[in-house]
């Protein structure tokens, strides 16, 4: 598994990184053998009023499913990567479980429609 990060106008040194692979690698652990890569992109949205917005956009790619996105919107670098980490974990379970469904869409079509 390959981590790759894009950050844009935010004060990131060694320590956060770390920090952030950190985080990403233990809540991904499980799924380990079936991600090829994870982006992590993360920019400052600046607010009018004075609040500290970022966006964490992680990304995996999985072997033999459907790629993971999630957004995240927190106040901190390390609360916005965590929760998005917790939140691919699961999104990468439910990918790799749907590809193991033999009728997997045609289930979602009928699901859908009723």
């Amino acid at each position: 598994m390959r981590l790759q990060f894009r950050v844009r106008t935010l004060g990131w040194n060694g320590e956060i990184r770390r920090e952030v692979e950190r985080s990403v690698e233990f809540a991904v652990d499980r799924h380990n053998d079936r991600i090829e890569r994870i982006s992590v992109y993360l920019i400052d949205l600046k607010r009018s009023r004075g609040e500290r917005v970022l966006l964490c956009q992680m990304t995996a790619i999985l072997k033999g499913a459907r790629p993971a996105l999630i957004l995240q919107r927190g106040r901190d670098i390390v609360s916005a990567v965590n929760r998005a980490a917790r939140r691919l974990n699961y999104h990468i379970g439910r990918n790799i479980n749907r590809a193991r469904m033999p009728d997997a869409k045609a289930y979602r079509t009928t699901v859908r429609a009723a």
